[in-house]
């Protein structure tokens, strides 16, 4: 096993293997409310203000959407592919995730490499696939998102609202309240980074790229009443690999793609996602076995 457990060396962050990149202009084609909070609109006009942060070089706030719903956005959503494909994945929140504390330090004896890979190949620290690409308690995260900033002028609109009581189909009154929201037609940046991850993992990562992109996904509050819905364009993807050929099968479970080139875009960089898409649908019957077994990722190495 000590040789077999470094065919998933990507678990741990020793080495660099590989960094994927994705690059793309956001524009959101329905209202957008990345929301502050209540606490933050104390001296507002309105009850519910978006998300901002100063740019030192406009001198002026500009409305923000987080690198940290980017990523609750897409840990959320591959949370729902995963169960969907029948992979038995945690939340990543308190009290349903893989790790608690400091498992890590507690369970591992030994600080070396191989014990850490030991732990979770054979099964003794069990850890999900979404908590290696997303992080956990005592693991470090796979992917990186930065904050999106708009690029055009960014229009903010005011809109009034109502509970709608569920009894008489009517408005209530007394329930009123007034939300700020991005104006549709903002650019906005948007960069993922990923660090060291196989195909598969790359693939579910772009699986629910493409569902954003097609408004299944939406971005920020109120999706129910119509804001949220955003579509990239644009898009570039980055590719580089160390030690070998890009895209290169970085585990037992993964398959290698001919990337073509290091920087891929527009149609040829969808292209592409739709590529690794696919690699992560062929990749869940071993994941499945992974999964079933406590993932316990050993069980792949025969």
């Amino acid at each position: 096993m000590s040789k077999d457990i470094y065919s998933f060396e990507w678990f741990g962050h020793h080495k660099l293997l590989r960094y994927f990149i994705i690059e793309a202009k956001v524009i959101n084609s329905e209202p957008l409310r990345v929301g502050a909070g209540r606490g933050a609109s104390v001296f507002e006009p309105v009850d519910l203000v978006v998300l901002k942060t100063y740019d030192a070089s406009k001198g002026k706030y500009l409305p923000v959407i987080p690198g940290s719903s980017w990523k609750g956005v897409f840990r959320s959503h591959a949370y729902r592919l995963c169960r969907t494909y029948g992979l038995n994945v945690c939340e990543g929140v308190p009290d349903s995730t893989c790790l608690r504390g400091n498992d890590f330090l507690r369970k591992v004896t030994g600080t070396s490499v191989e014990a850490k890979l030991r732990a979770i190949v054979e099964g003794s620290i069990p850890i999900c696939l979404l908590d290696l690409i997303f992080g956990g308690p005592g693991i470090l995260s796979h992917v990186r998102f930065s904050d999106s900033l708009p690029l055009n002028e960014a229009r903010l609109g005011y809109r009034t609202m109502v509970a709608i009581d569920r009894r008489t189909g009517a408005s209530r009154g007394e329930a009123l309240f007034s939300v700020e929201y991005v104006e549709p037609g903002t650019e906005f940046n948007f960069r993922l980074v990923a660090i060291n991850l196989p195909n598969y993992a790359l693939g579910l990562l772009a699986e629910v790229l493409r569902d954003i992109n097609d408004g299944i996904v939406r971005i920020g509050g109120l999706k129910s009443r119509g804001f949220g819905r955003v579509r990239f364009k644009e898009l570039r993807i980055r590719i580089r690999e160390y030690g070998g050929k890009a895209l290169r099968a970085l585990d037992p479970i993964d398959e290698s793609l001919d990337a073509g080139a290091d920087v891929i875009e527009g149609n040829e960089a969808w292209r592409l996602l739709n590529e690794l898409i696919n690699v992560w649908r062929r990749s869940l019957d071993m994941l499945r076995k992974v999964s079933n077994e406590g993932w316990r990722w050993g069980v792949v190495l025969g």
